[in-house]
């Protein structure tokens, strides 16, 4: 499930305007303190830590939750605050703002078509934590009534998915759902996403990787992320394994791939991750015991 724009207001959009003569070209190096980290997210919502682009997502390393981006054209600053947010990541953001506006000696920035002056930032920053906790509360809502449909945040390190189980633990507590972002993106695990191919037929199918000994979060049910969900259907769903040396010597030859459906066991026997994640852990026998199941020829 998506909020609409109806449901929630998505983001906010903030911008800093120094005069053309007096402005300073500024770069992510010049304005970030040496507390916090950058990078950009992958097709798939993934981390890139340390990379730029044309948005720099600008999160705390030691709290994540969903940062903000950040974007440098000219000596014109755009900044842009995802809802709904971490309180924590909220004040991170006008902090960022205070100190750009403070380098470029300017006294005011736009939020939306908004004028603000920086005396009025505090009223500025209790505004939009009563947004976000506003769309999580709207959010809570609709996933505590609805009985299939689960919720997807694109957070810092990587989605995660809210159901009932993560309404029953944060509902509408914005400061719970925080402490809730910063905790599941502290787990060190590797996150799997699917990568597509398509058959002699024409036909669209998926595979995930799980290597031995390495911790990874994957689907329940496989499904084709969000920002690709209009462009195929997939067939079928599989999963190349690997041994935890990373080699091959002395064990099966060719392609380790199995079906998706024969990690079932270990899916049901998976430690919770998120609404439609479980955290797996093979070991080398685990993987020749799945090969020797479910191993499929493509």
């Amino acid at each position: 499930m998506i909020l609409s724009k109806e449901d929630k207001k998505m983001s906010a959009t903030i911008w800093i305007k120094p005069e053309k003569k007096k402005g300073k070209k500024l770069t992510i190096k010049d304005v970030l303190p040496e507390e916090l980290s950058w990078g950009i997210s992958d097709a798939y919502g993934r981390l890139e830590e340390g990379k730029e682009g044309e948005y720099t997502i600008v999160f705390d390393p030691e709290n994540i939750g969903r940062g903000f981006q950040i974007k440098f054209d000219g000596t014109t600053t755009e900044i842009h605050l995802n809802y709904f947010n971490s309180r924590h990541d909220i004040e991170l953001c006008y902090m960022m703002v205070e100190r750009i506006c403070r380098l470029q000696g300017i006294d005011t920035f736009i939020h939306e078509d908004e004028t603000v002056r920086l005396d009025r930032i505090e009223p500025t920053i209790q505004r939009e934590i009563e947004v976000c906790a506003d769309s999580l509360s709207i959010a809570a809502e609709k996933v505590s009534q609805e009985n299939t449909e689960t919720l997807t945040v694109f957070a810092v390190v990587h989605p995660l998915d809210i159901g009932k189980k993560e309404i029953a633990l944060f509902g509408s507590d914005i400061d719970k759902y925080s402490e809730w972002l910063n905790e599941k993106q502290q787990i060190d695990v590797y996150y799997g996403v699917p990568h597509f191919y398509e058959k002699d037929d024409g036909s669209t199918f998926g595979v995930y990787a799980l290597r031995a000994d390495v911790a990874s979060v994957m689907p329940v049910k496989p499904s084709i992320p969000i920002n690709m969900k209009d462009q195929f259907e997939v067939s079928n769903w599989y999963v190349m394994l690997g041994y935890s040396d990373g080699s091959d010597s002395g064990k099966s030859d060719g392609l380790k791939i199995i079906d998706y459906s024969g990690l079932a066991k270990y899916i049901q026997n998976g430690e919770y991750y998120d609404a439609n994640h479980v955290i797996v852990r093979l070991t080398d026998s685990d993987v020749d015991t799945l090969l020797q199941e479910h191993r499929v020829t493509l």
